[in-house]
C-alpha cells in the first residue's frame, strides 16, 4: 500500500512538472524574447499564404486547360464524318 502512495506521489510530481514546461513562457512585452517566435509565426504565415496563392492560381490554370482540351476534343469529334451504318462508340462508356 505504501508503494502505491510512492507512486502516486511521483506521478503528481512528474505531472506538475510536464504542466510546467507545456504553459507557455511568459515574457514581458516589449523585452527581446518576444521577437523570435513572434517573428517565426509571422513568417509562416507569410509563406502559407504565398503557397496559397500559387496552389490557387495553378488550379486556375490547369481548369482552363482542361477545358480548353475538352472543347477540342468537342470540336473535333462534331465534325468528323460518320458513315451511315457505323455503329456509334462512347469512349467514356465504362463497360466494368
Amino acid at each position: 500500500m505504501l508503494f502505491l502512495w510512492a507512486l502516486a506521489f511521483v506521478l503528481v510530481l512528474q505531472e506538475r512538472d510536464l504542466l510546467a514546461a507545456a504553459d507557455p513562457v511568459n515574457v514581458l512585452p516589449g523585452s527581446l524574447g518576444t521577437g523570435s517566435w513572434c517573428n517565426e509565426h509571422d513568417t509562416i504565415h507569410e509563406r502559407l499564404d504565398i503557397i496559397e496563392e500559387k496552389v490557387i492560381k495553378t488550379v486556375e490554370h490547369l481548369e482552363s486547360e482542361v477545358k480548353s482540351l475538352l472543347n477540342i476534343i468537342n470540336e473535333t469529334t462534331s465534325n468528323i464524318p460518320i458513315a451511315p451504318g457505323t455503329p456509334l462508340i462512347d469512349i467514356f462508356d465504362d463497360t466494368s
